[in-house]
Order: structure tokens, then sequence, then C-alpha cells
């Protein structure tokens, strides 16, 4: 009867099985790869060419706003009133009462038909504020001069205008897009005959019209910084303490200080906690990855001795003693 040792032990044959299992394996596995990755091919042109009418549309669309609006090649071209503009201004002014400046900031903004999106007062001994306007953009100028008559003196101002007409035109087009495609998807839906087309639609049509509700909030967030232009304004009293020219804020300082070492300890904290939860997955994966690099190591080892034969000793011939007659 043969022993464990010999049952388990890696013979020729058993290395040539053990091989071939494994190139099986890596067949099957590059076989399923592949043919995932044919099956999204198949999928992806299958519904790039059930959309090709809506594409032709929209091309079509495209060509004649371009067209009518001077555009060319996607680039607009017309004449400025229909370029799309965000306008935004920061001020630093200087101001007896920075906090009854700042309120009379918010008064100038509804005069001009806008609003205050943020205001910050500081304490009096600070003698800062600070506060964010909107006013339509048609009457930035008007306002940037009624902002000006509320400090003393202004220390620096910076105006920047973005043209935003190229996204404007590309969102408003993706968003035709998407409608377009959510109109044929729902003639398809009145034709479904069997419950599966009516599920397959249904799922396209919430993908679909998630789609159109992203675009349409970024088209109302860009329509919303073209139409209204946006001011920054930071005042500071002209007694606010200062030594050799630098803004001395001891108290603020040591509360910025503070609440970032609070956040640095939260983070480590953070950290620490994913680390410890991921460590019985880091420890098997580690344990998985030594195994198999041991056993594989062997098997290399085993195969490779099976290769090559190992020289065999050379058998010495017996020496055969020649004796003579004795000589008298």
């Amino acid at each position: 009867m043969a022993s464990a040792r010999e049952m388990i032990a890696f013979t020729p044959r058993r290395q040539g099985i053990a091989m071939g299992f494994l190139a099986a394996l890596l067949g099957i596995g590059l076989m399923v790869s592949t043919s995932a990755y044919h099956w999204r091919w198949f999928q992806a042109a299958t519904d790039t060419t059930a959309l090709a009418p809506v594409a032709m549309e929209n091309q079509s669309l495209a060509a004649a706003r371009n067209e009518k609006s001077g555009t060319i090649g996607g680039v607009p071209g017309g004449v400025a009133a229909d370029r799309k503009i965000v306008k935004t201004a920061q001020l630093s002014l200087v101001a007896a009462d920075p906090a009854q400046a700042a309120e009379a900031a918010r008064t100038v903004a509804e005069q001009f038909g806008g609003y205050a999106v943020s205001l910050r007062v500081g304490t009096q001994e600070s003698g800062r504020a600070q506060l964010t306007i909107r006013v339509p953009a048609a009457q930035f100028e008007e306002a940037r001069a009624a902002l000006h008559k509320l400090g003393s003196r202004t220390e620096d101002e910076q105006i920047q205008a973005e043209d935003v007409t190229h996204l404007y035109v590309d969102t408003e087009a993706t968003l035709k897009s998407y409608r377009a495609e959510q109109e044929q998807y729902l003639q398809i839906l009145r034709r479904a005959g069997s419950v599966k087309d009516v599920l397959a639609v249904t799922e396209k049509l919430a993908d679909v019209r998630e789609r159109i509700e992203r675009t349409e909030a970024e088209f109302r967030s860009l329509s919303q910084q073209v139409a209204m232009a946006s001011f920054t304004i930071s005042l500071r009293s002209a007694t606010e303490a200062q030594t050799f020219g630098l803004h001395w804020r001891p108290l603020y300082q040591i509360k910025v200080a503070f609440r970032e070492g609070m956040e640095s300890l939260a983070e480590y904290g953070v950290t620490m906690l994913a680390v410890l939860m991921r460590l019985p997955a880091i420890a098997l994966w580690a344990v998985t990855i030594l195994l198999a690099l041991k056993y594989g190591w062997a098997l290399l080892r085993r195969y490779w001795a099976g290769l090559v034969p190992r020289p065999q000793p050379v058998a010495q011939e017996p020496q055969s003693s020649m004796s003579g007659p004795a000589i008298p």
C-alpha cells in the first residue's frame, strides 16, 4: 500500500495535469473577459445606432442655430449682444463704520434689483465686515459706482469678465438633445408590446430624465451667473490695530490655529478608524498572496526538476588484481 508521501508526490504525470489545469483556468478567464468586452461594445454600438436619428436631428438644429447666430465651427462669432458674460468684482474699502457700510451695501443691492448672498460682520474690536451681493448685469457699472461711495478709500479692486458663451450654447444644445431622446423613448414606450420591452424602455427613460434634471440645474446656475453680476466687498475701519504695518489679530489667529488643530485631529482619527476597519481584509489579502507565492514557487521548482534530468553517477569498474607467479 502506497504511503501518504507517495500519494501526494509530484510525479511528472501529475505535474503535467496541474500545468494543464492552470492553463485551462487562464484560458477560461481570458475568454470570459473577452466576451464581456465584446458584449459591452455591442451594447454601446446598439445604443448609438438606436439614437442615431436623434443625433442627426440635434446636429441639424445646432447647424441651424449656428447659421442664425453667426457661429463658425461651434465658436460664437455673432454680435456682442449674443455673448454670455459672467461679471464678478472684488472691492476692498476703508470705512468709518464697517458694519454700517455693509448694511448700506445691502441696501444698494436691493435698490438695483439685486440681493445679498452673504453677510459677515466682525466684532467692534476687529473692525471688519464682508458681504457678497448680486445685482443685474445691466446695472453693473451703476452699482459699482454706488459701492465706491460707501468707503473713504479704495484699497483694492479686481474686476473679471468671463466669456461663457461657448459653455452656454453647449449646455443648451445638450439639454435639447436629452429632451429629444426622452421624446423618442416615450414614443417607443407607447408601442411596446411586452413587459420586457416596457421595463427596458422605462430604465432608459429614468436615465435620460436624470441627465435632463442635472443639465437643467447646471443651465439654470449658468444663466443666473450671466444675468446677475457678483460683488464681494471687504470693509475695514481706518483705526484697525496695526503693528509695524501688519494687521495684528492675535485672538483671531489663535482661534484659527485651534480650529486647524482640531480638524487635523479629526482627520487623524478618521484615517486610523478606516485603517482598523480594513485590517481583516488586508490580512486576508496578505495571507492569500503569500500562500500563492509559496505554492506557486514549490510547483515551479518541482516542474523544473522534472524537466531537467539529474546526472547519474558514473559506475567505476573494479580493479582486477594482477598477481604473477612468485619468483624464487
